[in-house]
């Protein structure tokens, strides 16, 4: 970055750019070091320390503006240098988005739909400018594509005791069709809807009648295989593998929902004799 910087900025005639662009570089890294708490314990004269490492960090600035015969940035940029140990760090606090319709029980899949949010609202607006210019399949492709990103919900590989928090194997199977059942229609109504403002015949409610059931198996499976595995990456690997492309294939050949289903029920029964001793 540096390097690009020096050739960059020896090339700008403006005398403001080069010491701007180094007060937004250096109060970025300034505002999020984690050491400063510990050097104020450990250390006397940090703000020295501070001048010190920020000066050697200006120097790529100072030898560019003197090259560009930018002489009035060097002395800006030096006093930047010597300014920032005294400024106070800003703090940022995330706001927690209220998700008031989701199923409360299913902490993943809310966890994942506030990390999702902005893809969520690009596939909406997406699906809006395929319904102003007539294009369904790209409504379809956005729908299709917001399905893929549920599954990912299920993507983190828990601690085994977490099942000890259900009574049995059938009250965590209840909640995952509790929650794929409300929240796939919550979150998948929009999007269906568009369609249907589009084009309301009946192949477009047959597609979204077996996307919506692809996704709930889909869904199922991941809920169920993330106990099958023990790394996240071999986790990945199998959602690569079977889940993901079952999902997509059973959008376009329905009848490969049958062996989904199938796929579905083995992969409960192992999880079942896998962790029976649990329930015991």
């Amino acid at each position: 970055m540096a390097t690009m910087l020096f050739y960059v900025s020896t090339k700008v005639t403006n005398v403001w750019i080069l010491p701007v662009c180094y007060l937004l570089i250096l109060w970025l890294y300034h505002n999020g070091r984690k050491d400063k708490e510990f050097l104020y314990l450990q250390e006397h004269g940090v703000k020295r320390l501070f001048i010190a490492e920020y000066l050697l960090l200006s120097l790529p600035f100072v030898i560019s503006g003197i090259i560009a015969t930018n002489y009035i940035s060097v002395p800006i940029i030096i006093l930047t240098a010597v300014i920032m140990p005294w400024i106070h760090s800003i703090r940022y606090h995330t706001i927690v988005l209220p998700l008031p319709l989701l199923y409360s029980g299913d902490l993943l899949y809310r966890r994942m739909f506030r990390k999702q949010v902005p893809m969520y609202a690009v596939l909406l607006i997406l699906s809006f400018m395929g319904v102003l210019h007539n294009n369904i399949n790209l409504c379809k492709v956005c729908l299709i594509f917001w399905g893929i990103i549920q599954g990912t919900a299920y993507m983190v590989t828990p601690p085994k005791h977490e099942l000890s928090v259900y009574n049995g194997l059938s009250m965590y199977q209840l909640m995952l069709v509790k929650s794929g059942l409300r929240n796939m229609s919550i979150t998948m109504f929009p999007f269906i809807l568009l369609m249907l403002v589009l084009i309301h015949d009946t192949d477009t409610m047959y597609f979204c009648l077996v996307l919506f059931s692809s996704a709930m198996l889909y869904l199922w499976n991941m809920g169920m295989a993330r106990f099958s595995f023990e790394t996240q990456a071999v986790m990945g690997i199998y959602w690569l593998l079977l889940p993901l492309p079952l999902f997509l294939v059973s959008i376009m050949i329905p009848i490969v929902l049958i062996p989904y289903l199938v796929l579905n029920i083995g992969l409960t029964l192992s999880v079942k004799k896998k962790y029976k001793h649990i329930w015991n």
